[in-house]
């Protein structure tokens, strides 16, 4: 089963992902995101005080496919968040469609639930760089993907789900 949260910035996607998971005695957060700044890093440790004991995690920011090797003891696996993770491949100028290829294989071969959170990028202003025309449209792209692979697909608009593929929970 593959959950995909979406939604603006703050829109409470990673709070919602979490309470998706408490029913799971064991769970998986696979962070993405690296601390490249003083607001980053908060954000962060936010996100970390969010978690309880039950959660193993799991920093990866560019290898997302790997994840699966290492988180096969855990009931349920977290990925917060695939917009980061874009991010850290462009950033570093990685091959990205290697990168989402590899991803999106061992996703749909996962035996575990995975819950997925990302931004919806495209209702916004569109970015004024190219740099940022090229994220908005690769992350466009790859959220269109993992909609398509996922059972269930949630919207958030100021902390309110809803869902827009799948049944309610």
């Amino acid at each position: 089963m593959i959950t995909l949260i979406t939604g603006g910035v703050k829109s409470g996607k990673t709070a919602y992902a979490l309470s998706l998971c408490e029913k799971f005695d064991t769970r998986s957060y696979i962070a993405t995101a690296e601390a490249f700044d003083e607001a980053m890093a908060k954000k962060i440790a936010d996100h970390q005080a969010e978690r309880n004991e039950k959660w193993v995690t799991i920093e990866e920011p560019v290898s997302l496919h790997s994840v699966f090797d290492h988180a096969e003891e855990q009931n349920v696996i977290l990925i917060d968040c695939v917009t980061m993770w874009l991010n850290n491949l462009l950033y570093k100028q990685l091959n990205a469609e290697k990168h989402i290829d590899m991803f999106l294989k061992r996703l749909v071969q996962s035996k575990k639930p995975v819950v997925i959170v990302t931004n919806e990028v495209g209702l916004g202003v569109m970015p004024v760089s190219a740099e940022g025309c090229r994220y908005a449209d690769e992350l466009g792209r790859l959220n269109t993907k993992l909609a398509s692979l996922s059972d269930r697909v949630i919207f958030l608009i100021s902390s309110i789900p809803v869902t827009i593929k799948g049944d309610k929970q």
